[in-house]
């Protein structure tokens, strides 16, 4: 009978030293109240927008889809730039579309397009030339840039 008590004290105590050393403060974790953080501040790199078309891929064979990309629709007194997904043979195999407009303004606007046949964005104030890149995802795991082209907005 001893031996059970004695054996629940022990581990009792054992637990007991545990939590005591899990709970203990630290003094070397972060500053003190009364030292307040240094902060330095760093520019923010700037980096330039291109307006000038890069390479594209092409889709595998039997995996072809097509966009309609058009400055001026919907409406040209708000200077639109249309860009619409029609679908084709490889629209079934079409993960995700990610759309980048670069502005001849700087201005960058990045959207996701669904890969089903009308799904359209319509990008407004986008008067001058434009930058359009599309980049499509496969269900087998590859990217291919098919558009980077421009595309001027009257």
């Amino acid at each position: 009978m001893n031996f059970r008590l004695l054996s629940a004290l022990i581990v009792l105590l054992l637990a007991f030293s545990f939590i005591a050393a899990c709970t203990g403060a630290d003094s070397t974790g972060g500053p003190s109240p009364t030292e307040t953080p240094a902060v330095t501040a760093t520019p923010a790199p700037t980096t330039q927008v291109s307006l000038a078309p890069g390479p594209t891929q092409t889709m595998p064979p039997g995996k072809e889809i097509e966009f309609q990309i058009t400055g001026g629709y919907p409406s040209r007194a708000t200077n639109d730039l249309y860009v619409a997904f029609r679908g084709g043979k490889g629209q079934d195999f079409v993960t995700s579309i990610d759309l980048k407009v670069t502005k001849s303004t700087g201005e960058v606007v990045t959207k996701a397009m669904q890969p089903t046949i009308g799904d359209e964005v319509v990008i407004k104030n986008s008067k001058g030339e434009n930058r359009v890149e599309i980049t499509v995802s496969l269900v087998t795991g590859g990217s291919y840039k098919i558009k980077d082209e421009i595309v001027k907005v009257p």
